[in-house]
């Protein structure tokens, strides 16, 4: 950001021909303390806040020397600046001084001078003035060893750490403040070698160890003049974060003479003034040019644009080309045109000095902005108007977010006087600055203008009817931890008896170090739902007898070999739960010849029993007792309920035995049918070998004899006894499926169908299949069945096919399972006839167009039955066909290299 006061559209230009008194009346808008000195340090001009800060009155201050507010050393190098500003090229000064208030007190300041040209009189110089600490530091020039006798009880109770190099610049003395400064014990320290101590201990305490070292020893060689310079301390366990300034002299005399005296300031604070300085430095410059956030410029007279800054451009959006020499009115809009509004401001700051609006203003494209605007008339020294100057400032955006905040206030106002839900903030003492109506009916106490409740007012009880100490309540509880607290449910005694049960939420609002400033508590009305809770814990506590017995009748109706005696003794465990007395109730359970009781079940006490019997006449019979007799001398021992319950119960178990025996009687007939089946097959194969050996004698000693009906008569005979014994086969292998596998193992799928591929290889020759297999997985199975699964699909694969079959074996995971599909571009199945292609001996096509027995593809599925998967086709009508079988994956992979 450069010099403005260089430029021809800056805020210098607004007052580049103005009067002391107009520079002033401007000056007084911004709020610093500014003092305007003519050449000899006289006071000239100086805004409010300058006058009050001096403690006096205007009238008093003007044509005063510094003198009345400065001490006199301070004056005198005043004077020596401003002769400097005036004479050379600089513009600028700082100088550190004391200001003298009007009751003696002493007040250390900096005074920022800057030359101002004003038209007419002679070059000034602006100061401002801003308070700054003041830390005194002794000279490092005026101090020796023999000035500090004895050094234990001076210098250690001085704010200075202090070296005390002798001759070879070995550590003499130290004192407490170089101890605390550096992290370093004195014990540790004294006759050590001083670069010794810096190279090891204490360079690596600073900041820029690099350069203080070096800063340091060159001191040493050879022993130097006074020195001065700023060090930085890190942090550390044994130190704080500091800023300090070496000062140092060589021992002309003395015990230590040819030796060195070293001083450590802290600076800290002076630093920190000094940023600040600098930072207030860069927000004044940045107030005062406003650049770019400020439009500052002059009107003359009769309210025409003289000047124009960047901010101006940038706020309305004219070039100064555009604007100057046009009046000002143009930036109002034309409402406040009408009305005259740009002159009555110009009337009111050339009657009052200042005139300060906010309104609507107009840029150069039409559109408008809210504008805080500060209009000052500058006079020259005679008090004749010379024009004004302008300020203006684009408020649009503070404007927007001030009414959103309003709109959102209005909003949560209505919020917590319509909420259902009560809602308080609490203050760190315990008091509320803010409680809806709603808390205060929830607390059932009286609803006043004052939006304020004292919640010691009310006891509050926990959900064992304990009272809650204050100390322990939410709010107290988000105060002493900053956590918040969510839906405690405590309780409060209604006014005319009963309880009023209360959720209770509490979360902090923090302050910049995150602890909480304040707690905002809200409280919901939960006593019907208590209540409600309350009857459905009973309704519960009812229900879990009826859910007992549910849950053991869902057991008996569970398949499986569970024996008699299991379920006895599961009947002895879980059946007294089901009970209203539990423990007083004993039982015994009979199913056909086998009994059990609980230890406790004897002869005596009221009973109630349950009887039936299976269709093969098993009996089962239930029976519950109380041997002590009836508990509490209830009337009804036991409910109609619990004999309801036993009545069901030897039902379903009833229900349990006669499925068992139905099934095992299935088993038994399915077993009889394969025994069967497997004995026809075997019997029928006998005549049949029978049959086709006359049917091959007759074609070898009569087939010359035979005309040509005799031959084709006797090639149907052999067709039918061969297809005959393939039926028979198939049938019986079939019927074994089942019965003869072996047991399932891990199978690797692709060495299987590397087998098919081989046993297969004749046919896939013959028919110039392209057979591709995939890379398959390992499987749970029968590993004979599973190459006759896939030999019976690649075959008919290849089989029903028009022209070159081309086969391809693939494998997907699904869940737990591996799905293969064997996929063929063959003619192909109607979609209508999926299903009947598992069927035993069906045939979709005559045998004269595709030879088969209608009964591999039904031996697939009794296959795949067995092995708890699934088998599926998915075809359309010269498609091609795709087989997919779903296959229980194996728990280990098959070692395919072992």
């Amino acid at each position: 950001m450069g010099n403005r006061g260089h430029t021809s559209d800056g805020v210098d230009d607004v007052v580049s021909n103005a009067t002391t008194d107009g520079y002033t009346q401007l000056l007084d808008i911004i709020s610093e303390r500014i003092v305007l000195f003519d050449t000899n340090a006289n006071v000239v001009a100086a805004t409010d806040s300058a006058v009050e800060f001096l403690e006096t009155d205007r009238e008093t201050l003007l044509d005063s020397h510094a003198s009345a507010f400065l001490e006199a050393s301070d004056c005198d190098r005043l004077e020596r600046v401003i002769q400097s500003l005036r004479s050379s090229e600089q513009t600028e000064s700082t100088l550190s001084v004391t200001v003298k208030s009007a009751d003696d007190t002493s007040i250390s300041c900096e005074l920022h001078l800057r030359t101002v040209d004003c038209a007419g009189e002679s070059t000034q110089v602006a100061g401002v003035v801003r308070e700054a600490e003041s830390h005194t530091q002794p000279a490092a020039d005026d101090w020796s060893p023999e000035h500090a006798a004895p050094l234990s009880s001076v210098i250690d109770e001085a704010d200075v750490g202090v070296f005390v190099l002798d001759a070879s610049f070995s550590v003499a003395w130290i004192d407490e403040s170089i101890e605390s400064y550096f992290g370093i014990d004195r014990a540790d320290v004294i006759g050590r070698d001083k670069r010794t101590l810096i190279e090891e201990t204490i360079a690596d305490r600073l900041e820029d160890p690099e350069t203080f070292m070096e800063t340091v020893f060159a001191t040493y060689e050879p022993n130097r003049a006074p020195t001065r310079f700023e060090c930085h301390v890190t942090s550390g366990p044994d130190r704080e974060e500091r800023w300090l300034e070496h000062r140092s002299k060589p021992i002309e005399s003395g015990p230590y003479e040819g030796g060195r005296i070293e001083l450590y300031y802290d600076i800290t604070d002076r630093k920190r003034i000094e940023n600040a300085r600098v930072a207030s430095e860069a927000q004044f410059r940045s107030l005062v040019d406003a650049v770019d956030e400020y439009a500052i410029f002059r009107l003359d007279p009769d309210g025409n644009v003289a000047s124009w800054n960047s901010g101006a451009s940038q706020i309305k959006g004219y070039d100064p080309r555009e604007v100057l020499g046009k009046h000002f009115s143009i930036f109002y809009t034309p409402d406040e045109r009408d009305a005259h509004v740009p002159q009555e401001n110009l009337e009111r700051a050339r009657r009052n000095g200042v005139v300060e609006d906010e309104g609507w203003r107009v840029r150069s494209d039409g559109s408008t902005f809210w504008a805080n605007v500060t209009i000052a008339a500058i006079r020259d020294a005679d008090g004749d108007l010379e024009g004004f100057a302008k300020i203006t400032r684009d408020m649009t955006d503070r404007r927007e977010r001030e009414q959103r905040l309003q709109r959102e206030r209005d909003l949560v106002e209505r919020i917590l006087e319509t909420s259902s839900v009560g809602i308080t903030v609490v203050n760190r003492d315990g008091t509320t600055s803010r409680a809806n109506e709603r808390m205060a009916q929830l607390l059932s106490l009286p609803v006043d203008d004052n939006p304020t409740i004292d919640p010691t007012l009310r006891q509050l009880y926990d959900e064992t009817g304990s009272p809650i100490p204050l100390a322990e309540r939410p709010a107290s509880h988000v105060f002493q931890t900053g956590e918040p607290v969510y839906d405690r449910e405590v309780s409060i005694e209604e006014p005319g008896g009963g309880k009023r049960w209360l959720s209770i939420t509490a979360t902090p609002i923090s302050d910049s170090n995150s602890d909480p400033e304040q707690v905002v508590v809200t409280a919901t009305d939960i006593t019907e739902l208590k209540e409600l809770a309350d009857r459905r814990k009973r309704e519960l506590e009812e229900r879990e007898k009826e859910y007992t017995a549910i849950q053991l009748a869902t057991s008996l109706l569970e398949p499986g070999d569970k024996s008699i005696s299991a379920l006895l003794e599961e009947l002895l465990e879980t059946l007294p739960d089901a009970f209203r007395h539990p423990d007083q109730t004993a039982l015994r359970v009979r199913i056909g010849t086998q009994e059990a009781t609980t230890d406790a079940f004897s002869a005596d006490g009221p009973s109630i029993t349950a009887r039936t019997e299976t269709a093969n006449e098993t009996p089962i019979t239930v029976t519950a007792r109380l041997p002590n007799g009836a508990v509490n001398g209830e009337t009804t021992p036991f409910l109609t309920e619990e004999q309801e319950l036993i009545d069901t119960l030897v039902t379903l178990v009833k229900f349990h035995l006669e499925r068992r025996e139905y099934i095992d009687e299935l088993q038994l007939e399915t077993r009889r049918l394969e025994q069967f089946a497997y004995a026809a097959s075997h019997d029928i194969q006998e005549p049949l070998r029978m049959v086709s050996s006359y049917l091959q004698l007759l074609e070898q000693r009569y087939a010359e004899s035979l005309d040509e009906n005799g031959l084709e008569f006797l090639e149907f005979a052999t067709d039918g006894a061969d297809r005959m014994r393939d039926m028979i086969d198939g049938l019986l292998a079939y019927s074994r499926i089942k019965t003869h596998g072996n047991p399932f193992e891990p199978v690797d799928l692709e060495n299987v169908l590397e087998d098919v591929v081989t046993d297969l290889n004749d046919h896939i020759v013959a028919a110039d299949a392209d057979v591709t297999i995939e890379s398959l997985p390992t499987v749970e199975g029968d590993r004979h069945q599973l190459h006759r699964l896939f030999y019976n699909l690649l075959e008919n694969a290849i089989e029903y096919s028009e022209e070159s079959p081309v086969v391809r074996v693939a494998a997907t995971h699904r869940d737990t399972e591996w799905v293969i599909s064997v996929t063929d571009n063959g003619i192909g199945i109607e979609p209508e006839l999926h299903g009947r292609v598992f069927e035993v001996f069906e045939r979709l096509h005559p045998r004269n167009e595709y030879a088969g027995t209608g009964i591999g593809l039904a031996i697939c599925q009794r296959i795949i039955e067995r092995h708890r998967g699934d088998i599926w086709v998915e075809s359309a009508v010269g498609e091609g066909s795709t087989f997919s079988v779903a296959l229980q994956a194996a728990d280990e992979p098959v070692d395919r290299d072992g």
